[in-house]
């Protein structure tokens, strides 16, 4: 077999079109071509043909797996479904996001710690919260629990909402408020413990 005819696609100057003995193979990258040194004229084997197949598939994987973590930082599971509906095979996904935590782009532990440093500190949620939506995101409990161990305290937090929550609903009668107060940090993620110590803490004087 021979390829006699490499031709720009139209829609993507990136890619081209790839015609065997005259007829068209599948497309290509311009990277997959120029790594498997193919060329008009160029004589060409089934097993090379397969092979060729699946460095474009790794190549493509790699690409949606960099415009995902263009956008924000995900875990290993998280790109391994979304891999998945993009429909790569099994291999392929394993291969891509083995090369990604080579190149330190994908790391489960660095992004738990970071998560639980922003959900707490800056989106003011408690540690049960944070630890649900860490397990949810595919991060496995012991690495949820090495994060936590390192978080900031949430008392701090804990106490950032109720002053909102307060500002917002002091018309209520004081029992109903502390009820409700309890049932929003709770909602949370903030552990019984931290929501007695706020509301058994004194209002500020306005």
């Amino acid at each position: 077999m021979r390829i006699t005819a490499l031709q720009p696609q139209r829609g993507n100057k990136r890619r081209v079109s790839v015609f065997l003995d005259g007829r068209f193979l599948f497309g290509l990258s311009l990277d997959t071509v120029a790594a498997a040194g193919l060329r008009e004229g160029v004589e060409i084997d089934r097993a090379k043909l397969e092979r060729i197949a699946r460095e474009e598939q790794s190549y493509q994987a790699r690409n949606y797996a960099f415009l995902l973590l263009s956008y924000k930082a995900r875990t290993t599971a998280e790109l391994s479904q979304r891999l998945t509906r993009k429909g790569f095979p099994p291999e392929t996904i394993r291969e891509t996001l083995d090369r990604l935590a080579e190149l330190g782009m994908v790391n489960d532990e660095g992004y738990a710690r970071q998560f639980v440093q922003d959900r707490i500190s800056i989106g003011h949620k408690g540690r049960w919260r944070v630890r649900q939506e860490l397990v949810k995101r595919g991060i496995s409990r012991e690495q949820a629990e090495a994060a936590l161990a390192q978080a900031p305290d949430e008392l701090a937090a804990a106490r950032a909402v109720t002053g909102k929550y307060l500002e917002r609903n002091r018309r209520l009668e004081p029992a109903v408020l502390k009820r409700r107060l309890y049932a929003f940090l709770a909602r949370r993620g903030f552990s019984p413990d931290t929501i007695q110590q706020v509301l058994d803490e004194p209002e500020p004087e306005q």
